[in-house]
């Protein structure tokens, strides 16, 4: 979501711009104030020492500040494994949200990212430009000074990992006294960020979605997979009763796979439908997959998604009835929603 810098009652609250204090709270860093020059030299020699467990966590509250040094902070934060966080009602903005990008996983070989937003937090980005003659400035006199810019981040978000650099990209074509909001499925993952907090009320969509999901991923992102998902989803009423749905968009009757189908009949449904999806399902009875017809086409041959959703998963099963395959996918829950549609 985009909102005016000057419009500070829509986008932050007025803010003293003063260099940015650390305070420890518990396992909580909190740093607040603007980003100045000498903040990632304070944090690498007073902070970072005392972080020793997998805990630590940078809480920002920053309008923003100086771009280069909010990149060493993020890479003083990267060094030391702390996580850095946004809590629901602050902001990280420009600098801040750069510095953000440095949040890691400690002691992680596998070099994971820890970012983390609770819904309501303001994490924002735009494109950024220096009037100074400062080391942006000083650039300028061989490069053009975006395009430097630019380069730097997308190099520094490289080494941070875990970012989409066509996404970032997007986000520094914001106007620079305009601020973009991180407040969708699709940018809080494409960022590799975690939302935090009590798990968000799914939309009533939410297996129309997932399924749509689901065949975006199967067929690309160069192809759109709205016309092959239908409307009329419906839940099954049973496990029993999902076995036979299944049974006919795997197996069809008109089909040669009377043997299949009579093998499959005879067994309890549970185990009938896990053989069909080739690992188990773990189905709720009380609560059955909600099943949603799909179009083929375009290469594309699913015959319908099934889709279930609990706090820690959404689980979708497209099942093809030419190939009678069934392709099971568990994503975290924002995969129930639009990607582009704000979650707050």
């Amino acid at each position: 979501m985009k909102c005016l810098l000057s419009a500070l009652m829509v986008c932050l609250a007025p803010t003293l711009v003063i260099a940015m204090e650390f305070r420890f709270d518990g396992e909580a860093i909190r740093a607040t104030g603007a980003i100045e020059k000498g903040d990632a030299d304070r944090f690498a020699a007073t902070v970072a020492p005392s972080i020793d467990g997998p805990l630590f966590t940078v809480s920002f509250d920053s309008p923003g500040g100086s771009l280069l040094e909010g990149m060493r902070l993020g890479e003083a934060i990267h060094a030391a494994d702390a996580g850095t966080m946004v809590e629901r009602g602050k902001n990280c903005l420009s600098a801040c949200a750069i510095a953000f990008l440095g949040g890691k996983t400690f002691g992680s070989y596998a070099h994971q990212v820890r970012r983390e937003i609770e819904p309501g937090a303001r994490l924002g980005y735009h494109g950024f430009f220096s009037g100074r003659r400062d080391q942006v400035e000083l650039v300028n006199e061989v490069l053009d000074q975006s395009r430097l810019v630019n380069a730097l981040l997308l190099d520094y978000a490289t080494r941070m990992r875990g970012v989409d650099g066509g996404l970032l990209s997007r986000l520094l074509t914001t106007a620079p006294a305009e601020m973009e909001l991180i407040d969708t499925p699709a940018e809080i993952a494409g960022l590799g960020i975690t939302l935090l907090g009590d798990p968000l009320p799914l939309p009533e969509d939410w297996p129309t979605l997932a399924c749509r999901n689901a065949v975006q991923r199967m067929i690309g992102a160069f192809a759109d997979a709205k016309p092959l998902v239908g409307p009329g989803a419906k839940r099954t009423a049973s496990l029993e009763a999902l076995r036979r749905q299944m049974l006919d968009d795997k197996y069809p009757a008109n089909a040669d796979a009377g043997a299949i189908r009579s093998a499959l009949a005879g067994l309890a449904p549970g185990d009938a439908i896990d053989l069909m999806v080739g690992e188990p399902v773990y189905a709720d009875p009380e609560n059955p997959p909600v099943r949603v017809p799909l179009s083929q086409g375009g290469g594309f041959l699913g015959n319908a998604c099934y889709a279930m959703a609990d706090a820690s998963f959404v689980t979708t099963i497209v099942v093809d009835g030419i190939d009678r395959k069934a392709t099971l996918r568990q994503d975290d829950p924002l995969f129930a929603y639009d990607p582009d549609r704000p979650l707050w």
